[in-house]
């Protein structure tokens, strides 16, 4: 509540701010905030066919200052006359009913929120506001997202465990034979507030934590059959019943080795490896791999080595994900990888493909490193569709990554399949759970 009051309060302060301007096509830089309001219009560019021109009415959505009302506490006044006139391009987010939208799904007078590209926001004159936005989304998914004490919210909410995705966190795929068996991580999503309850499917090896306790992270598994998926089932490793998080990030195509990360209570997360003597044996404990130092996690092979290690690390800034290699040749390695795959922003989750090609994400852009190139993959749409954590099947014809649905105090990331070609032109997503090659 606080943010969307401080955001409302700015508005007025523009407001204020615009009213001594003599000059009304005089224009000011302004601070970057979330710009609340009802949508007023969309209309093409007429300069450019991919980019769009959105009018939104300024002003403090009706859940809020009906909240304000019973609390007693004074809405901040926005001047009617305040007009926000937002760009939004192929690398803007909309987002609406919970999902990926288009500029067209949201009917005029619905409430939305405008998150602006840094940098971007500009006032002329009085009442003409002016931004780039990076995500456009209808304030009932916002407020889920980041009001939830707007919104009323049900106790413990579970899902049914012989489905892979829930209404928890369902994270890190890892296919194998051809994408027929999948390994992945989940974990439950905690409450947003204190009438909430813990979110998602309760597996084996999770459950509800005792109040102040956080939750816990456990890979499964699931093999495709003829009338969908198995029931996953948990991965197990010896001596890690008191971890934190156990994460596997990479598996052999006969099942018989794998990388895990391992987080236990009050230590960083280490890197190790496990191995079985065939795929329905159990799995060893895992040894850890002592030449990647501490503080690692998400260790992949390279392709076609069963020595070199890419793996994600916060060693060099605490707030900083980068991408280290570790080949035991090199005495200067472990050593972080060079631009263009460095740099300033946070890299993170390397998976190795068929090709060589090496996927990561910055940020929450999906990447992927292949002819001495990085460039972004994109989901077919005129705007941006959020999806990180990508990794290919071992013949290269799919791809398995997790999308989002919005929601506090931790995202629901949920796992989708998707065609991919040899350039990495991604088709049509689709839910893990419905999806049959």
């Amino acid at each position: 509540m606080r943010s969307l009051v401080v955001s409302i309060s700015l508005a007025s302060v523009l407001v204020a701010s615009g009213c001594e301007v003599v000059n009304p096509a005089r224009r000011t830089a302004q601070p970057d905030a979330e710009v609340f309001g009802n949508l007023l219009d969309v209309e093409v560019s007429p300069d450019e066919q991919a980019i769009w021109i959105v009018r939104v009415q300024v002003g403090t959505p009706r859940s809020v200052r009906s909240a304000d009302e019973d609390t007693g506490k004074p809405t901040p006044e926005v001047d009617k006359g305040l007009v926000a006139t937002v760009t939004v391009g192929a690398d803007t987010v909309v987002i609406a009913d919970d999902r990926s939208a288009l500029l067209e799904d949201i009917d005029s007078g619905t409430e939305v929120v405008v998150l602006p590209v840094t940098g971007t926001t500009e006032m002329y004159g009085s009442n003409d506001l002016r931004l780039e936005a990076s995500t456009v989304m209808d304030f009932a998914t916002y407020r889920l997202w980041r009001l939830p004490k707007l919104e009323s919210v049900a106790a413990t909410e579970t899902d049914d465990p012989s489905r892979i995705n829930s209404a928890g966190v369902e994270v890190a795929p890892v296919p194998v034979a051809g994408g027929r068996v999948l390994y992945f991580s989940a974990r439950l999503r905690p409450p947003a507030t204190a009438d909430d309850g813990w979110h998602g499917a309760l597996r084996d090896g999770l459950g509800i934590p005792d109040e102040g306790a956080g939750g816990l992270e456990r890979s499964y598994r699931s093999e495709l059959a003829d009338d969908g998926w198995t029931e996953p089932e948990l991965v197990r490793f010896p001596g890690l019943d008191d971890a934190l998080q156990v994460r596997v990030t990479w598996v052999a195509a006969e099942e018989e080795v794998c990388l895990v990360t391992v987080t236990m209570p009050g230590e960083a997360p280490w890197a190790g490896r496990a191995t079985r003597s065939g795929a329905n044996a159990p799995w060893s404990v895992p040894e850890r791999i002592s030449g990647l130092g501490d503080d690692a996690r998400d260790a992949v092979y390279l392709t076609g080595s069963s020595t070199k290690i890419v793996f994600a690390t916060n060693r060099g800034s605490e707030n900083q994900s980068d991408l280290f290699l570790y080949d035991p040749k090199n005495e200067d390695s472990p050593a972080p990888l060079e631009p263009p795959i460095f740099t300033a922003g946070s890299e993170w989750n390397p998976r190795t493909g068929p090709g060589g090609e090496l996927l990561f994400n910055r940020g929450d852009r999906q990447l992927v490193f292949k002819n001495r190139q990085v460039r972004p993959l994109r989901l077919t749409g005129p705007h941006r569709l959020p999806f990180t954590q990508a990794a290919t099947t071992d013949d290269g014809r799919w791809l398995f990554f997790c999308m989002p649905t919005y929601r506090t105090p931790e995202i629901d990331e949920d796992i989708f399949v998707a065609s991919v070609t040899g350039d990495f032109t991604i088709g049509e997503p689709v839910p893990v759970d419905d999806w049959r090659p």
